[in-house]
């Protein structure tokens, strides 16, 4: 029961990070973000993207020639800025701790 709401919480925190990711630089995103930010498979990767697509059709295309998903000028972030903001800043952080402690 504990390890499904921890995977649950996991895939809703990667989810508001694809949002945030799609909000700020150039509005793209492609699985090797996801995989680097979280240290995920590539298949789960394939699986948040295309779960987030699922949700939010209107907000988000494949761009074919980039092979990235690219924020559509008529999409609108699925989360509330704070949240959005709230865990890009987590993941961040965690990046950095991550990358002190190897440097120990």
């Amino acid at each position: 029961m504990l390890d499904t709401t921890r995977n649950l919480v996991a895939q809703q925190m990667r989810q508001v990070w694809i949002d945030a990711k799609l909000c700020i630089g150039d509005g793209t995103i492609c699985r090797t973000d996801l995989i680097k930010a979280f240290g995920i498979s590539t298949a789960q990767a394939s699986h948040d993207l295309t779960a987030y697509r699922t949700a939010n059709p209107q907000a988000v295309e494949y761009d074919l020639s980039a092979k990235r998903y690219r924020r559509t000028k008529r999409g609108k972030p699925a989360y509330p800025q704070h949240l959005r903001l709230s865990v890009a800043n987590t993941v961040r952080a965690l990046r950095i701790f991550n990358e002190m402690e190897e440097n120990e």
